[in-house]
């Protein structure tokens, strides 16, 4: 919201002079939603939200066959992360810092935009023994893949996987100049550039030099490599996102930022009536007069006091997380879309 209201101001500040016919009409130019997409034509242009649903819905079956049976439902809010999502994986050293509570669809949704635009999708698997080797490793991989092979990879990283400062550095490194230096040594740096040598090659190039294999490199790792870093919001708002902009300052400043937050109450009910589309209430005691239309205001109001009861049950949450228990601490749940998607399966 704040971003809208941002845009219309400048807009306002700047196009709109005196009443001459050159005049921007800021109602109509910046009527919501504002969306373009090269998804469903190959230009790229301004597209209808219900036109775009479509297309992706259809999109989204093949996805889950070939790639990942999670559902995944396209309220406005998701389409709109797609589409910033499908901007940042078409520029180069294009790289996204997605922010949102814990089952928010971060995570799905990247995978998807990324499979959409031909993308390999590498993803830190955390366990109980992970640690900088682990992750050098990772980051081995996906070097190895964007750099000498030229393969188009999406690597998705949570901010619970780099919690040590050093993997953090790695990250801010990797993401200001597509390379982490030390990270290939002896052997497995001589296996690099014979590597890369032969990379060159197949693009018609004769690089000997070490210097000039070392450029073409970093170029491909940064025309190919995409990374999209999730976190959750930080406990204490704005002061917490600062603190990491002063200590990642490369996370920040070469990232797009997209805030997911929390799901709107729209979200919510558009959620709660595609996952509740299959259970049958022809069984529920019909009301007298009821018409044949009303059996959709029916799913409607279902839909409706699901999203009530999660809401309550959040809103008592957010007390409790104000109110210090025992010893000054404070007690309390966060209740995530994850909670509300577990609510809906159980229903």
């Amino acid at each position: 919201r704040w971003t809208d209201d941002k845009i219309n101001e400048v807009a306002r500040r700047r196009f709109m002079g005196s009443g001459s016919a050159g005049d921007l009409d800021v109602g109509q130019a910046l009527q919501r939603p504002i969306l373009f997409s090269n998804w469903l034509t190959r230009e790229y242009t301004a597209v209808g939200r219900e036109e775009l649903r479509e297309h992706t819905r259809a999109r989204l079956r093949v996805f889950y066959e070939e790639e990942l049976d999670v559902p995944l439902v396209l309220f406005d809010d998701a389409l709109d992360h797609a589409l910033r999502l499908d901007r940042v994986f078409r520029q180069p050293q294009g790289h996204a810092l997605l922010i949102g509570v814990s089952g928010g669809g971060k995570t799905t949704l990247a995978r998807f935009v990324a499979w959409v635009n031909g993308l390999s999708v590498v993803q830190v698997k955390a366990h109980g023994g992970y640690g900088a080797a682990d992750f050098d490793e990772d980051l081995r991989t996906v070097l190895r893949r964007s750099g000498c092979r030229g393969e188009k990879v999406c690597f998705i990283v949570d901010e619970s996987n780099v919690l040590d400062s050093a993997l953090v550095e790695r990250m801010n490194t990797l993401l200001a100049n597509a390379e982490v230096p030390g990270l290939f040594e002896g052997d497995e740096h001589a296996a690099l550039m014979t590597a890369c040598r032969e990379g060159a090659s197949r693009d018609g190039l004769m690089l000997d030099s070490g210097e000039e294999l070392h450029k073409w490199f970093t170029q491909q790792v940064a025309r190919n490599l995409h990374v999209v870093f999730t976190m959750n919001p930080p406990a204490d708002g704005s002061g917490g996102l600062a603190a990491r902009a002063a200590t990642s300052p490369a996370l920040f400043n070469r990232c797009v930022l997209d805030w997911f937050g929390d799901w709107s109450d729209q979200a919510l009910f558009q959620v709660a009536r595609e996952l509740t589309a299959s259970v049958d209430l022809t069984q529920l005691e019909s009301v007298a007069g009821e018409q044949a239309g009303d059996y959709e205001e029916r799913r409607d109001a279902v839909a409706h006091a699901l999203v009530a009861a999660h809401q309550a049950v959040r809103g008592l949450n957010s007390q409790l997380l104000r109110r210090p228990g025992g010893g000054g601490k404070f007690v309390g749940l966060y209740c995530t879309p994850r909670h509300f998607l577990d609510q809906l399966q159980h229903f």
